[in-house]
């Protein structure tokens, strides 16, 4: 009776324990280990840091692509659910048990690219797809989990008299369609959605689309021919302070060779005054995108880069640093949504999930806009940036010194 009784619990000792190996193991292989990695790192100390790849996709004696299959970052709190029922059923004798009876998926492929053996990006298949060719393109190319630094830069310039003193006169613009390139038709369009998006970025109230079109129509106008006093008329319906408006000077993909080629420029005019506020143009050429929207986006962005830092809506300096502003129990704080690998901020210790509090001593807690927040932890290239962060409830201290922008 006792060897029974000894027989049985041991039984459950050993179904409990196996039921237990599918929580570590998707401890074990969750993708929260990616955050071990950062630019620069060898061969040797990626495999240090996470383990040997899962498969080898590519390796022609330069590129080097590998796949591991990782668990989402909370799956073994869905294991932990489950347990009470997979010890009864075999638990991970038959794991994974809990996946098959939820028809739930337990691992997602991801890829880590190495270049003559230094790591270069890393990521889901389709995140990474842009930066992998990059690193194909380019033996030099360094790129974190947010960031390229081996795209050749464009040349851009953008000039004009607004500053941080006169840009709260244009909380709202509009972006008009942008002229077309030579046989790129949608060029102007898709350039101009390129424009307002990043402008929104910006903190700058944009005019929808839809309430332009309507306007245009209401009085007659065609979109791609309108002259600057049809178009300023349009800004002043539709309640815009400045509009925006350009051309697409350039837009091909040479396929023997490989590259685009993108040219554009755009400037913003007040609409009561007629007074050009801004104006920015460039060009480039790119070997690492697959179509010219890649390029024009880098190159729009490289000029609302000098738009912002002159006008005070970004600082020169950057720290690597994806944030959200959230508001709890009538306080606000920035959530660290994302960090890229290698800049200032992930190097000083800052995580995902933080919650940032105070930049420099200034409590962002009673802040009245997004923009007011931006303000407060602006930082120039080159200067100091003091975080109150808070992490799991414990307050934190953390100092990093920015780097400068691309573009400026």
């Amino acid at each position: 009776m006792i060897k029974r009784i000894g027989c049985w619990m041991g039984l459950a000792l050993l179904a409990g324990a196996c039921s237990g190996c599918g929580v570590l193991y998707t401890v074990v292989k969750s993708e929260s280990k990616l955050d071990r990695l950062a630019v620069p790192m060898t061969k040797a100390e990626v495999i240090d840091q996470i383990g040997h790849p899962d498969r080898v996709l590519r390796d022609d004696g330069r590129l080097l692509v590998w796949e591991y299959s990782l668990t989402a970052r909370k799956q073994w709190l869905y294991e932990l659910a489950l347990c009470p029922i997979s010890i009864w059923i075999g638990g991970c004798i038959f794991y994974p048990f809990t996946n098959v009876a939820a028809e739930h998926q337990r691992e997602y492929p991801y890829h880590i690219v190495l270049v003559n053996d230094e790591l270069c990006a890393w990521g889901t298949p389709s995140a990474i797809l842009q930066r992998r060719r990059a690193c194909a393109s380019s033996g030099t190319a360094a790129l974190g989990s947010g960031g390229m630094l081996g795209r050749p830069e464009p040349v851009v310039t953008g000039v004009g008299p607004i500053n941080r003193d006169t840009i709260d006169r244009y909380r709202t613009m509009a972006v008009m369609p942008f002229v077309d390139a030579v046989a790129a038709q949608g060029s102007g369009s898709r350039v101009a959605g390129i424009v307002t998006t990043l402008m929104l970025d910006l903190d700058v109230n944009m005019v929808e689309r839809a309430k332009l079109d309507e306007v245009f129509k209401e009085q007659v106008i065609q979109l791609k021919h309108a002259d600057d006093a049809e178009v300023l008329k349009v800004g002043k319906l539709v309640g815009a302070h400045a509009i925006v408006v350009g051309e697409v000077q350039q837009w091909e993909r040479t396929v023997g060779e490989q590259i685009s080629r993108v040219s554009l420029a755009f400037r913003m005019i007040d609409v009561e005054s007629g007074l050009v506020l801004f104006n920015g143009e460039g060009h480039g050429s790119d070997a690492t995108a697959d179509d010219p929207e890649g390029l024009a986006r880098v190159i729009a962005h490289r000029i609302l880069a000098r738009f912002g830092s002159q006008t005070g809506l970004l600082g020169s300096g950057q720290i690597g640093v994806n944030w959200e502003l959230q508001e709890l129990a009538g306080a606000r704080y920035y959530l660290v949504r994302e960090l890229r690998g290698g800049r200032p901020a992930e190097k000083a210790g800052l995580k995902v999930g933080d919650w940032v509090v105070a930049c420099n001593g200034a409590i962002l807690s009673s802040v009245s806009s997004e923009r007011e927040a931006k303000r407060l932890c602006q930082v120039e290239a080159g200067q100091t940036l003091q975080l109150d962060v808070r992490r799991a409830g414990q307050p934190i201290e953390i100092s990093l010194t920015a780097e400068k922008r691309p573009g400026l």
